[in-house]
């Protein structure tokens, strides 16, 4: 082992460190969610962004309609395949909302604010929904 060895690891070390001094801040930065101002009466008004669609979905909805929306066998009888859904927005919030428990969806008025379901039902379309079906 020739002295330059140690120096170089040290070095090496050093640039990792310093470099990573740098980068943590800028990730979190670049993850964390962005709140945004509305004007209300000449006054602005901070709006933090509420959680997003995929964590909802998560937590309420992947037993019976699976991580990627596909459905099938489960708790309540058969989850729809979210994926190939031709519901609208608004029937979407409906049904998210009021249920339809003949076919073993549960209502999720009394577990979910309002703005939570709309951001579900907006998920739904935008993320899981198959891509030759936005268009329909």
């Amino acid at each position: 082992m020739t002295k330059t060895q140690p120096t170089k690891h040290k070095a090496v070390a050093f640039f990792l460190s310093v470099l990573a001094a740098f980068a943590f801040p800028t990730v979190v930065a670049m993850t964390a969610p962005v709140a945004h101002a509305e004007e209300d009466d000449g006054r602005p008004k901070i709006v933090v962004p509420r959680r997003g669609g995929r964590e909802i979905f998560s937590e309420h909805c992947v037993l019976c309609h699976k991580y990627d929306g596909r459905g099938g066998p489960s708790e309540g009888g058969w989850g729809a395949d979210l994926r190939q859904t031709a519901l609208t927005r608004d029937q979407l919030i409906v049904i998210i909302t009021y249920g339809r428990e003949p076919k073993g969806m549960p209502p999720f008025k009394d577990l979910l604010e309002a703005e939570k379901i709309e951001t579900l039902a907006t998920f739904i379309l935008d993320d899981l929904r198959l891509p030759e079906l936005k268009n329909n």
